[in-house]
Order: structure tokens, then sequence, then C-alpha cells
């Protein structure tokens, strides 16, 4: 891991990872915080950081819809268990683009169209060790486009998450996730490496009502980002309602709107969150996700 955590830092991979999927965002509350949730503790861990399902008390269930680009939709559903200590998760991503135009080479007439989609089905397990929250995730992956299909590809995520540290007199929490580390995706005769990164996240419960996070990522295909997010939670009565923003330093579009803003509905075990992530010229793209506690 550290000569390849050196080689990192060359950026000779930039631009050439594969299943990039991997990198769109899940769960609307992560997203409406800049993408700064490393160091959650929701059943949205499944896809940020496994460790964050090590606090989780209830079997919890999470599905989330997103419209992003032109005909293009994201749809996750996973499940958290907790068993004896431990806690068991499963997660499915399923990315369709639909009706893309097929063309013979400089020519601008269509003569055709055809559908393109990109899945990932994964297994997590955390776990509360000594002083620390642990939790792993491995994933199958595939993609195909039109009657062409890759290979399936396994990636894994490992982290920790550190509790009970304190942040001038505030609680903090301090996380590392190595994620998207796995086998090459082939397509056709091309093979590509996974759009591999390492967090460094904390969060700080500036008040019991306001939370503030932030993840250092440094990616195999990037430059190295930050996001910063914040939630604060509305004196509401019999509901909660959070309002949530969040900056991301560098997106993956290279454009400046790196915003992005949520609030949520919390009602008994339920939760609903909406996010809005805007990416300039390409469009705004809408995230829903719901969350429940049984």
């Amino acid at each position: 891991l550290a000569g390849e955590s050196f080689a990192w830092m060359s950026k000779s991979d930039a631009g050439t990872a594969g299943a990039q999927f991997l990198k769109i965002g899940i769960g609307a509350r992560a997203m409406g915080m800049g993408g700064a949730a490393s160091a959650l503790t929701d059943v949205s861990a499944l896809y940020w950081n496994p460790a964050g399902l090590a606090s989780l008390e209830k079997r919890e269930v999470f599905a989330q819809h997103t419209d992003w680009f032109e005909d293009t939709s994201i749809e996750f559903i996973g499940a958290a268990v907790p068993v004896n200590g431990k806690v068991f998760g499963f997660s499915m991503t399923y990315l369709s683009i639909d009706d893309f135009e097929r063309r013979i080479a400089d020519s601008s007439a269509p003569i055709g169209t055809f559908n393109a989609n990109d899945s990932a089905v994964g297994i997590s397990y955390a776990k509360k060790l000594a002083g620390l929250d642990a939790g792993m995730t491995v994933r199958a992956l595939k993609s195909k486009i039109g009657s062409d299909s890759s290979n399936v590809a396994i990636a894994a995520d490992a982290g920790v998450i550190k509790k009970g540290l304190s942040f001038s007199g505030k609680p903090l929490s301090l996380a590392l996730v190595l994620k998207d580390f796995g086998t090459k995706m082939k397509f056709v005769s091309k093979q590509d490496n996974l759009p591999s990164v390492i967090k460094l996240g904390m969060g700080v419960e500036v008040s019991p009502s306001m939370l503030v996070a932030a993840d250092l990522n440094l990616p195999r295909d990037n430059e190295v980002n930050m996001s910063i997010g914040f939630e604060y939670m509305l004196p509401v009565e019999a509901v909660k309602f959070p309002v949530r923003m969040g900056y991301k330093t560098l997106n993956d579009f290279d454009t400046i709107d790196g915003f992005s803003a949520g609030f949520g509905l919390g009602m008994g075990s339920y939760n609903l969150d909406f996010a809005w992530v805007p990416y300039g010229d390409f469009d705004d793209t809408y995230r829903l996700s719901l969350a429940g506690k049984f």
C-alpha cells in the first residue's frame, strides 16, 4: 500500500480509471453536505465508509433515486443488520442510460440507438474494536454498452472511525477509508484501473443541533480535493427537519460549481432526504433517498 500511495501523487492514471459510476455519491444527506461523509454513521455508510455501520443499533434499510444528466438515472438500495455486536450489510447500485444515438464516424446522422448500464452488488461487515469502529465492503462490478459487456471486476473498501475525541471542547470523530481498490475492469480490449481514493475525514458536533464535517480526498485519477459540509437541525416540533449545505473544491467536471444543498424530514423511524447538486453547464442533479429503522 505504501508504494502505491506514493505512486498516487504522480497522477499518471489521471482521467484513465474505469467504472466511473463508482464516483457518483450516494445518499441525499451526504451529498447535501458536499460529500463530506467519511465520518458519518448512518446506513449510507454502505457507500462512503463501512466503519460507519458499526454504530447502528437497529436494522436499517435505504433506497435512493438520482436524476443524473440527460436520460441517465441511478438507483441504490441497501440494508444493514446488527447481529451479536457485528453489523452485516448489503447494497446494490444500478445506473442506466437510455437511447444513446449510434453514429458512424464522421457522420452527423444517427443510424439507431442503444442502451448502457453499470451495476455493483456489495456486501459489508462492520464491528467495534478496541477504541475504533472498523468495516469492510466488497463489491462485484459490471458494465454494458449496447451488446458489449465488461468483465466482472472486484472492488473493496476498508475504513475506520475514531470517536470520543474533542475539538475545542466539542465531540470530534476522525475517519480513514480506502475506497474502491481492486481488480482492473476490462472492456473489449481495454483495461482500466478502478477509481480508487483514500479519504481522511472528520466530523465535529458543534452543538446538539449542528454538525460540521470535512473530507480530504486523494483520488487515483484526479487532483487532491476537499469536501466540506454542515447540517443544522431546525427547531421544529414533532418532526426532525435538518437543512444542509456543502462544497467540494474540485469536482469531476472541472467547473467551479462545487456547491450543494439539501434538507430532510424525519418522522419516527423514517427519514426522507433531498439534495440538489449542480454541475455548471452540464445540468443540475437531484437525489431523493428514504431510510427506515426497525
